[in-house]
């Protein structure tokens, strides 16, 4: 552990980084996020070329975004030796050369391989994040100068100014007999909340109206959706563990925190949601609403079977390596000053306090009643 004294606000104190080995990164995991970047950045070039050089509509052109999630999904069947599930989707992929619709090929390889994907992805996002942001947290009220990363995550989790948040704690034993359906409510709840964006699009976008082939539209939409899981999910661990700072009063909870942003970024979307669909003048609302209602039913979908797949599979060795190497990063209750505090009003606790025997101030006695 590497520790430096750093200034704070009021005293000096250890400001030490994340100790050496508690990393929750496992090899498969760098492997999984390195093949999402890659396949997103090739995906997306793809795009790019189609669309601005060979004059192809954006709207066939977009499921070639949701190549990462196919590639992590096949990554993941590999390490599990799930080939019976390999066997199934490359049988899947046949139906491209029969006279099926492209949608329903969409789904049925989206069902096989490309959820495994999404969760796997967020497995990988959820051990990659979970101690940077902690650290960040416990220090970021102590500090003189907030870094751009302390000011995002302050901001992220909506952290009060005025508490201490070095007090840090969680729930240590975790076991699941069935899927938590509420934590699943609420990606679900926080899902629809960035939702609202992609239905702004839909609303203020004029070709959504104008396609020779409406079949595009939904699988355009699908794509979009299956980026909300990763955008939700991995805060998800915060909640399931009860991570939270511990005050005097009520505790501070850091899902709840990411969660009341999130809130307070829907309140003008909602607004402006509703502005875009007043004002629509070339646009035939009825078909806005079917396909705002269509995006919100794909988006409880997506999210529930991810949800599924992600409790079932991922969650229990997550947490296992985390509360693992939970005494690595908390050594002891609560980080404290340097210097000793002035306002202390008790030594008791401090070891080597001598302990006065109380009968020396001697016994109280009441007069008897007559």
């Amino acid at each position: 552990m590497n520790l430096r004294i750093e200034k704070g606000r009021n005293r000096d104190f250890w400001a030490d980084q994340l100790p050496e080995g508690i990393s929750l990164v496992r090899g498969f995991d760098k492997w999984i996020m390195i093949a999402a970047a890659v396949s997103f950045l090739i995906s997306l070039a793809y795009v790019i070329y189609e669309a601005i050089t060979a004059g192809t509509p954006l709207y066939d052109v977009m499921p070639w975004l949701s190549l990462p999630f196919f590639v992590c999904g096949i990554i993941f069947y590999i390490r599990s030796k799930y080939w019976i599930l390999l066997i199934m989707a490359a049988a899947g992929s046949v139906l491209w050369f029969i006279d099926i619709p492209v949608m329903l090929i969409f789904l049925v390889l989206f069902l096989i391989i490309g959820a495994s994907g999404v969760v796997a992805l967020v497995d990988a996002l959820q051990r990659a994040i979970f101690y940077q942001v902690l650290r960040t947290i416990e220090y970021i009220n102590v500090k003189n100068k907030l870094k751009a990363k302390d000011k995002l995550i302050a901001f992220l989790f909506n952290v009060p100014e005025d508490m201490d948040t070095r007090n840090i704690t969680m729930d240590y034993e975790l076991s699941r007999t069935k899927i938590p359906w509420k934590e699943v409510g609420s990606s679900i709840s926080m899902g629809l909340m960035i939702g609202m964006f992609i239905w702004i699009y839909i609303s203020m976008n004029p070709a959504f109206m104008d396609l020779s082939s409406e079949s595009s539209v939904p699988l355009l939409m699908f794509t979009l959706i299956l980026y909300i899981p990763i955008l939700v999910m991995p805060w998800s661990i915060f909640r399931s563990l009860n991570v939270r700072v511990e005050t005097n009063y009520r505790d501070f909870k850091i899902y709840n925190g990411i969660r009341a942003t999130l809130q307070r970024m829907a309140v003008p979307v909602i607004a402006a949601l509703f502005f875009v669909l007043v004002a629509i003048n070339t646009s035939d609302l009825n078909t806005v609403a079917f396909y705002i209602a269509l995006s919100a039913a794909m988006i409880v979908g997506t999210l529930t079977l991810a949800s599924i797949l992600y409790y079932w599979v991922f969650e229990a060795a997550t947490v296992n390596d985390i509360v693992s190497k939970w005494r690595m990063f908390r050594p002891v209750p609560v980080f404290v000053g340097l210097e000793a505090n002035e306002k202390r009003s008790s030594w008791d606790d401090v070891p080597g306090t001598p302990k006065r025997d109380k009968a020396d101030f001697g016994k109280l006695t009441l007069p008897e009643e007559k």
